[in-house]
């Protein structure tokens, strides 16, 4: 009997709602790795491809993340806020607002590459909010995030 209600109360957790905000991180460091992960391999070739010389395989380099979310009214506009810091900026939080037509779902994409990440280095810690209109409706953050 208590297998069986173990197994129902894992089974009515497992059957939640899913996240209104998701993100999908991706760090592109070496632009000659060998990975031999497929997925790592398939992404990688996504950030390069067009990018012939070494100079501009060079400024692909960076942090990338595909934001994508659900469940909103689609009657107003959505704002999307991305903050972070980065290594050499030390405590200095850096700001993008995106702005987007209204819909109840949809997905971005933010890239933090190029000259600023070859001179500010790496992301540390990044915080995502979602606003439908002026409403807070989601956020999430990286680990780092205080």
């Amino acid at each position: 009997m208590k297998v069986f209600l173990a197994g129902l109360a894992l089974l009515i957790v497992s059957c939640g709602v899913p996240d209104t905000l998701r993100v999908r991180q991706f760090h592109l460091r070496d632009t000659e790795a060998a990975s031999g992960d497929l997925f790592i391999r398939a992404e990688m070739n996504k950030r390069l491809h067009g990018a012939v010389t070494a100079a501009e395989r060079n400024l692909r380099r960076g942090n990338y993340y595909h934001i994508r979310w659900h469940g909103l009214s689609g009657a107003k506009p959505v704002r999307l806020v991305f903050e972070y810091r980065q290594v050499r900026t030390g405590a200095t939080v850096k700001r993008l607002e995106k702005m987007i037509p209204a819909l109840k779902l949809s997905d971005c994409q933010i890239a933090i590459g190029g000259e600023e990440y070859l001179k500010n280095g790496r992301v540390l810690a990044w915080r995502v909010r979602l606003y439908d209109g002026k409403d807070l409706v989601a956020k999430k953050q990286s680990y780092l995030w205080n």
